[in-house]
């Protein structure tokens, strides 16, 4: 309640440059006690440092509800627009790698989606084996995930866990797992590979991104 007090002089129409202090308060308060509290504060301020401090606060919720950089930037450029910047505001955009779970892709996109371990057992889980409507779950988790990929997805299972993989699976040392049901679903074979892509398949690729 003290949080939601705090929030009802705030409005949209403020800017980052206004309010950076006042959230690193609130995110203080939000995670009071927690030994995270610090880099959420930090990375937090990072964020704000690189981003342009005429940015509004509605500007700014728009640019984390955006789906991907493309709209990301869009949204910079539009700020820069309206404060009459010469040059384009906040950060570049990078070319980098995105580790999310399934759920956290929900409503996101990326060019190329890799999704491992799409074994039996893991992908549905043995918990989820037991209950079919948890089946249905996860069934549902891995269409978002393969659906995320606007140029390629690719799918990998291994056949033998080892070590700590297999001991966190079922206590053994050594697991032997089929592929998952999904995929079996899909009536995509599996191909067995030693190494990853071959030179052929990475090239289509990146023409694949390059025309998107």
């Amino acid at each position: 309640m003290a949080i939601i007090q705090s929030l009802l002089a705030w409005s949209l129409a403020d800017t980052i440059i206004n309010r950076t202090a006042d959230i690193d308060q609130l995110l203080s308060n939000v995670f009071q006690g927690s030994a995270q509290a610090a880099n959420h504060i930090a990375t937090w301020d990072a964020l704000a440092a690189a981003l342009p401090g005429g940015m509004t606060l509605e500007e700014l919720l728009n640019f984390f509800e955006a789906d991907n950089d493309s709209d990301r930037r869009a949204i910079l450029d539009s700020v820069g627009q309206r404060l009459g910047a010469a040059q384009p505001l906040g950060p570049n955009p990078q070319k980098r790698i995105r580790i999310l779970t399934m759920h956290g892709a929900k409503g996101l996109s990326g060019k190329v989606v890799f999704i491992p371990s799409v074994e039996q057992g893991i992908m549905p889980s043995f918990r989820a084996l037991l209950a079919a409507g948890l089946v249905i779950e996860q069934r549902r988790l891995f269409y978002v995930s393969v659906t995320r990929a606007m140029a390629a997805c690719i799918i990998t299972h291994a056949t033998e866990h080892t070590g700590p993989s297999a001991f966190r699976l079922q206590q053994q040392p050594k697991v032997m797992l089929p592929r998952s049901q999904y995929l079996n679903e899909t009536n995509v074979p599996s191909v067995n590979r030693n190494r990853g892509l071959t030179h052929a398949e990475a090239i289509q690729i990146t023409a694949d991104v390059g025309n998107l």
